[in-house]
């Protein structure tokens, strides 16, 4: 069962202007890359400020000071690019929040600048369809302990949707939540079609409609207006599940949980008490758009993985083949099925024994560990590697913060 949908918001980074001198420079070629912990440290080397100062905000989960610096950045009458750059990075944080009238706004700002980009006429439909519901919201939120499942690594949580009972995947992995059509008939969901694609972990595209739940209730945290893509039953993973189980809480949710632990040997799931924000972020977490960095270790030398709470099973990417090409000599060749929502394809890797990573200050092992030599979607050459729930449920419990923006393994 491979669950794991990639952003929705997918579309490149563009350059801005010309470049200037120094740390300038410097910062660009880490925002252009998304090299976000470095960018981080350069940035507080060189104190910078203005639109790179924005872009580390908006990473390391300062939100309200990210959205001030990047309006300021966009009225400030600077290049084209970077204004495009600014609205770009508004509108993935807004997504994230369950923001999505004003993610609506920028996105068309975007396309009026340029008339031609096809991410952003791509986007816009979804938007356009979420922006006609109130944005999500958080009633309240209280600690917690739920009793979970787990099948196949994965974190089942159990959840109420407009009082009706239900039992749904954790994963991050997901832009948005989403669900089957047979479960959005049971729950009695108004279903809207919208005309774009999503881009998935096996490459597929894949024809969306969106549902918007009015209560959606996990522990003692509940939320309105959670918004669901809505995905054929007959394909992965939801031809594998049973009624009422065909449901995936994707990143608004997990953002708005914001502070949680679970252990997998003890089926637990606690939603911690909310944590001080971090004055100078120094996690091991980082946002870009929809998508969460994970910064791991291998042989003292620091990655950034996608960090994929959805997917069974950690995958190592092209760029780290291309690191280690020892590795790639040493391993076994084999093609190795990555399977998502749409379908699997068969990618050209390498197999080795085992791997040691360190994760959220813990060692843990990767056995087998297979290398794919071809990326397999439009982000994968962003990251070293996707870090699933094989590693992290290694760990007796695994905590993630998103104020501290820290994953911790115990």
């Amino acid at each position: 069962m491979r669950i794991t949908a990639t952003l929705l918001i997918a579309f490149g980074l563009v350059c801005a202007s010309a470049c200037a001198q120094g740390a300038v420079a410097d910062s660009k070629t880490l925002y252009d890359g998304h090299h976000w912990f470095q960018l981080r440290d350069e940035v507080a080397r060189s104190d910078a400020s203005g639109f790179y100062l924005a872009a580390v905000e908006a990473a390391f989960g300062k939100e309200f000071k990210a959205e001030a610096h990047l309006k300021a950045v966009i009225s400030s009458g600077d290049s084209d690019a970077i204004t495009f750059e600014a609205r770009e990075l508004l509108i993935g944080l807004y997504f994230r929040l369950g923001r999505y009238k004003e993610a609506f706004v920028q996105g068309n700002l975007m396309l009026a600048q340029k008339p031609d980009a096809a991410d952003v006429k791509n986007m816009l439909p979804t938007l356009a369809v979420l922006s006609s519901f109130p944005d999500q919201s958080l009633l309240s939120r209280k600690a917690s302990s739920i009793r979970i499942d787990i099948e196949d690594e994965n974190l089942i949580l159990p959840v109420k949707i407009n009082g009706v009972e239900a039992h749904y995947i954790f994963d991050n992995g997901f832009s948005m939540s989403g669900m089957s059509e047979l479960e959005a008939k049971r729950l009695k969901l108004t279903i809207q079609d919208v005309k774009t694609m999503i881009d998935t972990m096996s490459g597929a595209e894949v024809n969306i409609r969106i549902a918007v739940a009015d209560n959606l209730q996990v522990g003692n945290v509940h939320l309105k207006n959670v918004a669901f893509y809505v995905l054929p039953t007959t394909e992965p993973p939801f031809n594998q599940l049973a009624e009422g189980r065909q449901g995936i809480l994707g990143l608004p949710v997990v953002v708005a949980l914001n502070h949680f632990q679970w252990s997998a040997k003890d089926r637990t799931f606690l939603v911690l008490p909310t944590s001080a924000k971090a004055t100078v972020s120094s996690g091991n977490l980082a946002f870009d758009g929809t998508s969460i960095f994970q910064q791991v270790g291998y042989a003292g030398t620091p990655l950034d993985f996608s960090l994929d709470m959805g997917a069974q099973n950690t995958m190592l990417y092209p760029s780290f083949a291309l690191a280690h090409p020892n590795l790639q000599t040493s391993g076994s060749p084999e093609a190795h099925k990555v399977t998502g929502v749409g379908g699997s394809v068969d990618i050209p890797s390498v197999l080795v024994p085992s791997l040691t990573f360190t994760v959220g200050g813990r060692a843990v092992l990767l056995k087998p560990a297979h290398i794919l030599l071809k990326s397999n979607n439009s982000t994968s050459s962003w990251f070293s590697g996707n870090l699933g729930m094989d590693l992290l449920n290694q760990a007796r419990s695994v905590e993630v913060d998103f104020n501290s923006m820290e994953l911790s393994l115990h």
